[in-house]
């Protein structure tokens, strides 16, 4: 187990899902909570699982061809370059929930408290894992659609995402009223607004709502 500032201690096989659009900072925020909570692994295989399954159906596609299209045009594993709306990013999700729960059995049992964070993790989607034990789920929101910009032009100003501001501002909201719609109990939903929050603000922000979760011992 791992100890906070608060001397509560980081149970074995903590889950910390972190969610939210490309700019609001979801790779810096799991990095820097990994300096303060020396347990944590970050788990970065979500994008790498979204290109498999795209490659396996490929395959499929190629092997079967006409045989199997109908499940094709049900089943659509989009690239991990591609903007998604919020309907689209559920739709992803549920598509690698059993992947997600997959992670969380193998960290659980291993008992490594863990970060998980991409844009294709929807609160609403992955709800119940587990049962929702020694899980918390982050997402990460701006009230601002010219604040969305300008995070996106500071990382790359050549960033194609420049020309999609609308549509990811519009996820953006989709998801924090999805996620703010969620129950109460527990602690386990958290959004937070990190338009006005510096790293360490929003780490503060997190670090808080890892205590609470902590302390409703759910």
């Amino acid at each position: 187990m791992d100890k906070i500032n608060s001397g509560i201690e980081l149970p074995e096989g903590f889950i910390v899902f972190i969610s939210g659009v490309p700019g609001v900072g979801k790779t810096t925020i799991s990095y820097e909570l990994l300096k303060i909570f020396g347990a944590f692994r970050i788990i970065e295989e979500t994008d790498l699982i979204r290109e498999v399954l795209r490659g396996y159906n490929e395959y499929i596609k190629e092997e079967f061809r006409e045989k199997v299209q109908f499940l094709f045009d049900r089943i659509e594993i989009t690239s991990h370059t591609k903007l998604l709306s919020f309907d689209e990013a559920k739709q992803q999700c549920a598509f690698m929930k059993k992947s997600f729960e997959k992670i969380v059995a193998r960290q659980q049992r291993k008992g490594i408290p863990s970060i998980v964070n991409g844009v294709h993790i929807v609160p609403e989607i992955l709800d119940g894992l587990a049962q929702n034990h020694n899980i918390i789920y982050i997402n990460l929101y701006i009230n601002s659609e010219a604040e969305i910009y300008r995070r996106l032009i500071n990382r790359d100003p050549h960033s194609y995402m420049l020309n999609h501001t609308s549509l990811i501002y519009q996820t953006n909201l989709d998801l924090y009223l999805s996620t703010s719609s969620l129950p109460k109990t527990r602690n386990i939903f958290n959004n937070i607004d990190v338009t006005n929050l510096n790293v360490s603000e929003t780490i503060d922000e997190i670090v808080g709502c890892i205590k609470r979760r902590i302390s409703s011992n759910g």
